[in-house]
């Protein structure tokens, strides 16, 4: 099944399916919960991206460095000064181009 919603309530990210289903409950504590697509969650610890399933299970961690989170849908993209960096799910480079 697919992820249709996330909500944050508290220190928790409640992940629903389509059939509006609570599919898994991830803890944040200090976390960011930065946003979702239909495949994966994703969560900002300090300065690593963490990108979960609708299961909770963990498909990859990205180092985010020096820049920021800037979005996720298809890819999951970080900027890093003027240059987007672009990463599927599993946290393999997708390529770059200037934002």
């Amino acid at each position: 099944m697919s992820i249709s919603t996330v909500v944050q309530k508290g220190s928790s990210a409640y992940v629903y399916n389509e059939k509006k289903q609570t599919s898994c409950i991830l803890s944040l504590g200090s976390a960011k919960l930065c946003g979702f697509s239909s495949t994966f969650v994703c969560v900002q610890r300090a300065s690593t991206l963490y990108v979960y399933d609708e299961k909770g299970r963990t498909l990859s961690t990205i180092s985010i460095g020096s820049g920021e989170f800037h979005s996720c849908a298809v890819t999951i993209n970080i900027k890093r000064g003027s240059t987007l960096y672009m990463y599927d799910e599993k946290g393999r480079s997708k390529g770059t181009r200037i934002a």
